[in-house]
C-alpha cells in the first residue's frame, strides 16, 4: 500500500522516469547472465525488475524527462521506451558473450572427443548443447556468481543513468562498433578455453594414424572412440584451474568494457 501510495504521488516527469527506467532494467533482464535466467519464474523476475527500478529513482535526475512528459507524442515517448530497453539488453549482452565464448569451446570439445551425439537441452537457453558445453556453462555461472557478477550488471545499469541520461537522445554509434568488437571476442575465448582439449585430441590422433600405418590390422575406430573420451576428459580436469582464471579475467574485463561502451554511445 505504502508503494503504491508512493507512486501515486509521483509527478508526471517522475512517472516519466520511472517508466523509462523499468524499461532500462527489464532489458537488462532479459538475457542478463543470472538475472535473465529462464529457469526464475517471470513473475519473480518482473517483481525484481520493478523493485530495482523504484530503488534506483532517487538516484535518477528527471531533468532530462522533463521536457520529454511535457511535450512528447505517443511516438517519441515509443522511441524512448525502445532506446531504454536496449541499452539495458546491450549491458547484459555484453556479460553474455563470455558465457556465448564458454559454451562455445565446450560444444567444439565435445564433438572432437566423439559425445556430440549425446545432447542435453540448456535450461538457461533451451539449446540443443552437448554435455561438456553443458558442463562448461555451469562452472562459467559458478565463477560469475563468485565474483559477484550479477551485482555487477546491476551497479553498471545504475551509473548508466548517469553516463546515459534518460532522455538524452539516440546513442553515438562508437559504442555500438565497441559491442562488435566484444561480440568477436566469443571466439577467441572459446578457443581459448577448448585450447588444451583440442591439441592433445589432435596429437591423439596423430599417433593413431601412425599406429594404423605400422599396424593394420589395428581397428582405430574401436580404440579411437574410448581413447578420445580418456584423453579428453583428463585435459579437462587438468585445465580447470587455467580456465577458472581465465574466466576471472574475463569477468573482470567486462565492467571496463562496460564503462568504454557507456562513455562511447554518450
Amino acid at each position: 500500500m505504502k508503494i503504491g501510495a508512493a507512486l501515486l504521488a509521483l509527478s508526471l516527469p517522475r512517472m516519466v522516469v520511472f517508466v523509462l527506467a523499468l524499461a532500462r532494467v527489464g532489458g537488462l533482464f532479459m538475457v542478463g547472465p543470472i538475472l535473465g535466467s529462464r529457469m526464475a519464474p517471470m513473475r519473480v523476475r518482473a517483481a525484481l525488475v520493478f523493485f530495482l527500478a523504484l530503488a534506483m529513482l532517487p538516484a535518477i535526475p528527471a531533468e532530462a524527462a522533463t521536457a520529454l512528459a511535457g511535450d512528447a507524442g505517443p511516438i517519441r515517448l515509443f522511441a524512448a521506451l525502445a532506446l531504454e530497453v536496449a541499452i539495458g539488453f546491450t549491458i547484459g549482452l555484453v556479460a553474455e558473450f563470455v558465457f556465448g565464448g564458454v559454451q562455445m569451446a565446450g560444444q567444439l570439445a565435445g564433438i572432437q572427443m566423439g559425445i556430440g551425439i549425446s545432447n542435453l537441452i540448456d535450461p538457461q537457453t533451451q539449446e540443443h548443447i552437448t554435455s561438456l558445453a553443458e558442463w562448461q556453462n555451469l562452472m562459467a555461472l559458478l565463477v560469475f556468481l563468485a565474483v559477484d557478477g550479477h551485482h555487477l550488471l546491476i551497479r553498471a545499469v545504475a551509473e548508466s543513468f548517469t553516463l546515459l541520461p534518460i532522455g538524452g537522445g539516440f546513442p553515438a554509434t562508437d559504442g555500438l562498433g565497441r559491442v562488435l568488437v566484444l561480440a568477436g571476442g566469443i571466439f577467441v575465448i572459446a578457443l581459448r578455453v577448448a585450447a588444451p582439449i583440442l591439441v592433445m585430441l589432435l596429437l591423439v590422433n596423430g599417433a593413431m594414424a601412425v599406429l594404423a600405418k605400422l599396424i593394420p590390422q589395428l581397428n582405430v575406430f574401436i580404440v579411437g572412440f574410448p581413447l578420445h573420451v580418456a584423453v579428453g576428459l583428463f585435459m579437462l580436469a587438468a585445465s580447470q584451474p587455467f580456465t577458472i582464471r581465465l574466466l576471472e579475467t574475463s569477468f573482470a574485463e567486462v565492467t571496463t568494457s562496460l564503462a568504454g561502451i557507456m562513455r562511447a554511445l554518450h
